[in-house]
């Protein structure tokens, strides 16, 4: 049996998708929700082997939660199920930990793919999407997602972590973890380094 969780903001899609999902014996949703923080609960009580995630939540953009969620429940396996296909978002989905992307206006079979590769442990991830990932491999290493050029900017006005998370609306924690992949980039070895080669680049 295959343990399910769905968390998306739109009861509609939740719906359809519990409704698909009935057909098959072997597939059980055990949990729903419809926000980031919703989420976490979901996988810290139930630890779905499969959680099926939309991107753009009502309490914030489900991207940063990623990580976290899978420090929570390593064992669950993350597919986003989201309207939105650039590749900045779908590669900064992989990095931070997701295991397949399917976008919304898909076949159900293709959804039910996908949950069914991430459950044996596989990557499920369409022909469109997998171009725009190996563009985003082929892009150069110092390239940002939107929110960690968000984050930068922030860095350069000299403002700490616990500042950053208050003024975006994020964890500190999640701040900390931009950081260090804004660092990482950018090839840089502290905060001042950073902003100094973003500046010379016009990064920010």
């Amino acid at each position: 049996m295959i343990r399910i969780a769905i968390v998306d903001d739109h009861p509609i899609v939740t719906d359809g998708i519990v409704a698909n999902l009935r057909a098959d014996a072997d597939l059980s949703v055990v949990a729903t929700g419809t926000s980031a923080d919703d989420a976490l609960a979901v996988v810290q009580h139930e630890r779905p082997d499969v959680l099926v995630l939309d991107l753009e939540l009502g309490d914030g953009n489900a991207l940063d939660a990623i990580a976290t969620l899978k420090v929570v429940s390593p064992a669950t396996r993350i597919v986003i199920f989201s309207a939105y296909a650039g590749e900045e978002r779908v590669a900064a989905a992989f990095e931070r930990g997701a295991d397949s992307y399917v976008l919304k206006g898909t076949s159900s079979d293709e959804l039910l793919a996908a949950i069914r590769a991430a459950a044996r442990g596989e990557t499920y991830v369409p022909a469109d999407i997998a171009a725009q990932l190996a563009r985003a491999v082929r892009a150069p290493r110092e390239r940002l997602t939107v929110r960690e050029r968000e984050i930068l900017a922030l860095l350069a006005e000299g403002l700490s972590n616990r500042a950053i998370g208050e003024r975006l609306g994020i964890a500190e924690r999640t701040v900390k973890f931009h950081v260090g992949e804004i660092l990482g980039r950018l090839g840089a070895s502290n905060r001042a380094q950073a902003v100094a080669i973003a500046q010379s680049r016009g990064l920010v």
